[in-house]
């Protein structure tokens, strides 16, 4: 049997320990030092937690949302030969903002080798844009509006074109017929594809049955996320109306050569490079031939 002086201890002890253990559970969690198999499934749970709001940021955009984010990226172009023997003749097209200096691309063929064009938004402002460079080998010319624009410019945002595949979704937007702000969708029906238009051969081309017409041409091909896979160019017709094969040039080849038009002026072709596009397009038959729209 205990004596009370050994009871007095036991208690004293007891109360000592209950201090401790509930100063133990007090700790906050963030300060516990976890074992290597906790901690790395701790920053398994935060990447996946990354990745997927990552994930749900580049979901696909609905075709409106869409519309009403990118409607003011593309412009409606009109083009006036330097000939002033022919004031009525022009050539209408689209074309798109490349960055918030004012720069603006299309194709080569829409300025039809004209100093000036008139490139009109979406609200209805028009402005004057000089042509700044051309590359006839790969259709494509920068514009520059001359004038401050009297909103804020919504540049598009290039995507990378090679990592795009046939049966796609692809969106096009442009002003066909001159009918501003026409948005049409469609997939991709091939890719690579070399196609001889009006003596050059335009590389790497993506092929869509998204309906394209004249007066798309300059326009944007956009993935389901927004992003600018290609510009509009050609279409394969005997008509020169749409018939489900429409071509547009690859944004990576946009990448790689406006930025050397805006700073140089012009894009720096060898000459067997050119001799090789002049000669494949000559050995083409017609029924491979396509039309600028």
């Amino acid at each position: 049997m205990d004596s009370p002086q050994h009871k007095s201890m036991r208690k004293r002890f007891a109360f000592a320990a209950a201090i401790v253990f509930a100063g133990l559970i007090t700790i906050p969690l963030n300060g516990l030092i976890l074992p290597p198999t906790a901690t790395a499934l701790q920053q398994e749970i935060i990447s996946n937690s990354s990745q997927s709001t990552n994930s749900s940021s580049s979901n696909p955009l609905s075709l409106r949302t869409m519309f009403r984010q990118l409607q003011n990226s593309v412009v409606q172009i009109t083009s006036k030969p330097p000939n002033p023997q022919s004031p009525d003749t022009s050539t209408s097209g689209s074309g798109f903002v490349y960055d918030n200096q004012g720069h603006i691309v299309t194709n080569n063929h829409v300025v039809g080798g004209a100093m000036e064009m008139e490139v009109t938004f979406p609200d209805g402002n028009k402005y004057t844009a000089n042509v700044i460079a051309n590359d006839i080998y790969n259709d494509i010319s920068v514009l520059q509006i001359s004038q401050n624009a009297s909103k804020p410019l919504k540049p598009l945002v290039l995507g990378n074109s090679s990592e795009v595949g046939v049966g796609d979704t692809v969106i096009a937007i442009g002003n066909p017929f001159g009918l501003s702000d026409t948005m049409t969708t469609g997939i991709i029906s091939g890719i690579g594809r070399s196609v001889p238009v009006d003596g050059e051969i335009i590389p790497n081309a993506i092929q869509t049955d998204a309906p394209i017409n004249p007066g798309n041409s300059g326009g944007p091909l956009l993935d389901t996320r927004g992003k600018m896979i290609g510009m509009n160019t050609a279409i394969l017709s005997g008509t020169n109306a749409f018939s489900g094969i429409g071509f547009a040039i690859p944004s990576n080849t946009i990448t790689k050569i406006v930025p050397i038009l805006i700073q140089k002026g012009y894009y720096p072709h060898g000459t067997y490079g050119a001799m090789m596009g002049a000669g494949s397009a000559g050995q083409s038959g017609p029924s491979l031939r396509a039309k600028k729209n």
